[in-house]
């Protein structure tokens, strides 16, 4: 039995702590960075809330009373009330194969770039429903930054008059882009990327990674166990970066032209596969910034597996060119999520990248 996270112990102990007590609130915002491990702590959660092991009390039935027991690392609660689930019943394996009925993912659904009202409505009129053989139905709205603002009002009805069988837990990136009175409304729990060394640790003994390749893996994913996973399920992932990379080291080399042209070709990408030009800018800041650290002498690369390329760079390259570079790519991220002109950006990010001397 277990929750099965990875990291997090502050904010497993936390709900852990509220289903031993029978202190559950209604709603929760889970924040944290992107593949930091936000759904599987939620699915994990839901999956505590509705383990057959108690019964519709929260209780085992027809069992005697038993003295206190340490209720998997948490004291003091009901002594028949376990805050884990077991892993093995009807209810666990459902929602960890993401077939329950009553425990619902809701976010946004391409091509959208937000959480629609209809999928508020769909929430609302789902949850004045009693649920039939749970205790709790839960709802896990991912990306609550991205709720449309008149779904965001609809969703803070049901946040702030709940019926007693629904736990909401909303998730988000930046609690700061997110409605204030939802905020308000919810218990908050912070997640954090794990020290790269822990992760790498887990990356080893668990998985049996290489200890080199585990540490790239945790360097590249900043801590995030989603992230590492991820990449370490898709090979094709890391060979995307390496691509991106050589790319880029091109176009350190390239004339104006050269660098306009491949700009046009992400402006291109952009209107039907966005995610593949963030990621190309994703991995410029990550470069930039490496090369920013070492020439400042400080630990802290991910791109470990490139580090003498990097010294190249950091050796050859004004150091006020970099940060302007890294600084650009961060704007032209920004921009870009905010409707701007896609190629324009794009032309700019590209012609602010350091020129090696060849190209000069």
């Amino acid at each position: 039995m277990g929750w099965g996270i990875v990291g997090h112990p502050r904010a497993v102990d936390l709900l852990r702590r509220g289903i031993a007590h029978d202190r559950v609130s209604h709603a929760y915002l889970f924040s944290g960075p992107p593949k930091v491990g936000k759904r599987t702590l939620a699915l994990e959660f839901a999956r505590s809330l509705n383990c057959e092991r108690l019964d519709a009390s929260g209780s085992p039935p027809d069992r005697p009373p038993l003295p206190p027991p340490n209720l998997g690392g948490v004291e003091g609660g009901d002594p028949r009330r376990s805050a884990d689930p077991c892993n093995g019943c009807r209810h666990c394996r459902l929602i960890a194969e993401g077939k329950h009925p009553e425990v619902r993912l809701i976010g946004v659904q391409p091509p959208h770039r937000v959480v629609r009202v209809a999928d508020v409505e769909s929430i609302q009129s789902d949850a004045a429903l009693r649920p039939a053989d749970v205790r709790r139905k839960v709802y896990i709205l991912e990306q609550a930054e991205l709720l449309h603002p008149d779904a965001a009002n609809r969703l803070l009805k049901t946040i702030e008059e709940p019926p007693e069988h629904v736990v909401m837990v909303l998730t988000t990136s930046d609690a700061e882009a997110t409605l204030p009175t939802i905020v308000s409304r919810c218990q908050q729990v912070r997640l954090r990327a794990l020290p790269r060394p822990e992760l790498a640790h887990y990356l080893v003994e668990t998985r049996g990674l290489a200890r080199e390749r585990a540490e790239l893996l945790a360097a590249l994913g900043e801590g995030r166990v989603g992230w590492a996973l991820e990449a370490l399920a898709d090979e094709r992932r890391l060979e995307r970066r390496t691509r991106l990379l050589d790319e880029l080291a091109g176009l350190v080399d390239a004339d104006r032209m050269e660098r306009l042209q491949y700009a046009r070709s992400l402006a291109d990408r952009w209107s039907g596969h966005p995610e593949t030009v963030r990621e190309t800018l994703e991995a410029w800041l990550r470069w930039w910034r490496d090369v920013l650290l070492l020439q400042r002498r400080v630990e802290g690369i991910v791109n470990l597996d490139r580090r003498d390329e990097l010294e190249v760079q950091a050796a050859r390259l004004p150091a006020a060119a970099v940060a302007a570079a890294l600084a650009s790519a961060r704007d032209t991220l920004l921009m870009l999520d905010q409707n701007v002109n896609a190629r324009l950006a794009l032309d700019i990010a590209a012609l602010d990248l350091p020129r090696s001397e060849r190209a000069a």
